[in-house]
């Protein structure tokens, strides 16, 4: 019963976020997870590295430590440890702390690419942060339900770039920089969403009409996909915002409610 009561403590402060406990725990774990990203930035840095090259890999094995426990703490107290560690923060959880633990187990690793691989899947920790983040769900839902449109959107982005890509090719020519179709597709993509590298750049007077049309049609698709999402965002909060208790006809829930907030009910 003890060994019961310290499992559901546990639970109840890493995964309940409306506790006190739990709201403390997640600023601290906030607050360690920036802290270990702002460690692998330094390690980066050349200078920086050689000269606290202790303290930072000090800082990066005491986080690994600390993570690793609260990754060993979620699989112990989760009703289902297989759940939660096939989950997909299960798995950015395991993939944050395992690149320390491979450097440590295999000190002189055959492939530098990969160790420096390895090292920057550290940043991964920033990821974690979406879980404690309110509307994280809400967004999510937002997109999955506009995956069919989005999906079409991004079709006619890629048939835009290829159409744009190979008639730039054509205008433009070797000549000026357009030295391939995929060279060209690149600079479609570049200036469809409006970056402009400027590495390439259209010299003829049919070039920059071209060009300009691109950037236009660019804006409008960022309004288009705007677009889409705001609607689905207007009609996922009507939907929750909707949601009535069938047992005291409570409504205007939390979006992510499961529970009534009158009379406790299953919704």
């Amino acid at each position: 019963m003890k060994r019961r009561s310290i499992k559901q403590i546990v639970y109840n402060t890493m995964y309940l976020q409306d506790t006190l406990p739990g709201k403390v725990f997640n600023l601290l774990l906030i607050v360690s997870i920036v802290m270990s990203v702002f460690v692998v930035l330094a390690y980066s840095i050349p200078s920086v590295a050689a000269e606290y090259w202790y303290a930072v890999n000090y800082l990066e094995f005491f986080f690994t430590v600390l993570f690793t426990i609260e990754y060993l703490l979620r699989a112990w107290c989760s009703p289902s440890s297989k759940s939660y560690m096939f989950s997909t923060f299960g798995v950015i959880d395991l993939l944050s702390i395992a690149p320390t633990w491979l450097t440590i187990i295999f000190p002189l690793f055959p492939s530098l690419a990969l160790l420096r691989l390895f090292r920057v899947l550290r940043i991964l920790r920033l990821v974690k942060l979406l879980q404690y983040l309110n509307d994280t769900h809400l967004m999510m839902q937002i997109l999955l339900n506009s995956r069919r449109r989005i999906a079409v959107l991004s079709l006619w982005i890629m048939v835009l770039v290829v159409i744009f890509g190979t008639l730039m090719y054509v205008i433009e020519g070797q000549e000026n920089g357009f030295t391939s179709i995929p060279i060209s597709i690149y600079w479609a993509i570049v200036t469809l969403t409006t970056v402009g590298y400027g590495h390439i750049t259209p010299q003829t007077v049919l070039g920059k009409a071209v060009a300009s049309l691109i950037m236009l049609i660019g804006y409008s698709m960022i309004v288009v996909l705007a677009g889409v999402i705001s609607q689905e965002f207007s009609d996922v909060k009507k939907k929750l915002q909707g949601m009535t208790c069938s047992s005291c006809g409570t409504s205007d829930h939390a979006h992510d409610a499961v529970y009534c907030k009158r009379c406790g009910a299953r919704l």
